[in-house]
């Protein structure tokens, strides 16, 4: 488990980068509706003054279209669940009319 730790960390610092201001850059996670869950380097002071305002996406344009694909998905899932709810509600409703009725 140590072992994967390690590697892991090496990995993170070995794509760390700088901006313009020689700080090392932050990683920010965007939630647009264009770039829902996307990363990116930015300066850490880019809020002020004197921030250089780099900016760098750090993760690959797929990651981006998988969590797109997945947000498809699971809106599908949704219309499907809402679908079976109503289905399953219209037929405890007629049973209970054959019943009583």
């Amino acid at each position: 488990m140590e072992i994967g730790l390690v590697s892991s960390r090496r990995r993170r610092n070995s794509g760390r980068k700088l901006c313009f201001c020689g700080l090392e850059a932050n990683i920010t996670q965007a939630w647009t509706d264009k770039n829902p869950g996307r990363r990116f380097y930015g300066c850490p002071r880019y809020k002020e003054l004197n921030g250089c305002k780099f900016f760098s996406w750090f993760d690959e344009e797929d990651v981006r279209d998988e969590i797109r694909e997945e947000t498809r998905v699971i809106e599908q899932l949704k219309e499907t669940i809402a679908e079976l709810r109503s289905n399953l509600e219209n037929t405890i409703v007629r049973k209970f009319e054959e019943f009583f009725v």
